[in-house]
């Protein structure tokens, strides 16, 4: 009786074996997706109205009747130098970077006290974990909103909104990685009669610290998007340019300052995630 072919024997050399094919659940589910979704978006009695012809009977290079198109004629030098929108930006900036340095410099200890390994007790962890959830659990939009209507319009009230939401991210993904480090360190920290204390600055946060400052930086990138959105309910920023600019019909200027806005964000998305990369 001979041997049974081991795998890929038969299959001649330099030859790349075939794809199996999809599993019946994903292939039947990603064609059911896919019909749900043009099903509720076409125009129909149970859809949200979207037709295509429509779309493309209304489409025109007409800037008196495209805003969009009249905002990529408008000059785009005059918009972007105007001293409301250079101070937008620069506010914006600073929001971002001041409620993540805020944000990482609380969220390290709380991230800390989320973990097993980091908390001193069950009772610290618990109590932790349950804070952190809830301060995950309000959009960043609430908070604005309710500090807005507690303080009033302005920067301070996109601070701290900023703030609470660089605290729930920094302090989930930093707990993450502090209960998958090496307990190596740790158990001849506590062998050697190192305190808690002693333990977690010598054991753990050396093992941390890429990641979490890999976490600091994607929340500024959070930050730098989220300050747009803020600005619609008085809390700031570059929004506040969005929300006047939009309540005024100027669409032309608001299409010219979104791509400036892209624009940052993209260059500095790049440049988070080159940061990034180096630190991982």
């Amino acid at each position: 009786m001979s041997a049974t072919p081991s795998l890929g024997t038969d299959a001649p050399r330099g030859v790349r074996p075939s794809k199996p094919p999809p599993p019946p659940f994903a292939l039947w589910g990603g064609i059911g997706f896919v019909l749900l979704t043009i099903g509720f978006s076409w125009d129909w009695t149970y859809g949200i109205g979207f037709s295509i012809p429509d779309l493309i009977s209304n489409f025109t290079l007409d800037p008196a009747r495209n805003p969009i198109v009249a905002g990529v004629i408008d000059p785009v030098w005059e918009t972007m130098t105007r001293p409301a929108v250079i101070e937008g930006f620069i506010e914006t900036f600073q929001l971002a970077a001041i409620a993540t340095i805020l944000g990482g410099i609380v969220g390290l200890p709380l991230a800390l006290l989320n973990s097993l390994t980091g908390a001193p007790n069950k009772t610290v962890y618990i109590l932790v974990k349950n804070f952190n959830s809830f301060i995950r659990a309000i959009p960043d939009l609430i908070y604005a909103v309710f500090f807005v209507a507690a303080i009033g319009r302005g920067a301070l009230p996109g601070v701290l909104a900023l703030f609470f939401l660089s605290v729930a991210v920094i302090a989930k993904l930093t707990a993450d990685i502090v209960d998958g480090i090496d307990q190596g360190p740790i158990e001849s920290a506590r062998a050697s009669g190192a305190s808690h204390v002693q333990m977690v600055k010598t054991a753990v946060i050396p093992q941390i610290l890429p990641g979490y400052t890999s976490f600091a930086l994607y929340t500024f990138e959070i930050n730098l998007r989220g300050s747009a959105v803020l600005g619609f309910v008085g809390a700031g920023g570059i929004g506040t340019i969005f929300s006047n600019y939009y309540q005024r019909g100027w669409y032309d200027r608001l299409v010219v300052v979104v791509i400036g806005f892209f624009i940052v964000v993209f260059i500095v998305d790049r440049i988070s995630i080159a940061v990034r990369k180096r630190l991982l």
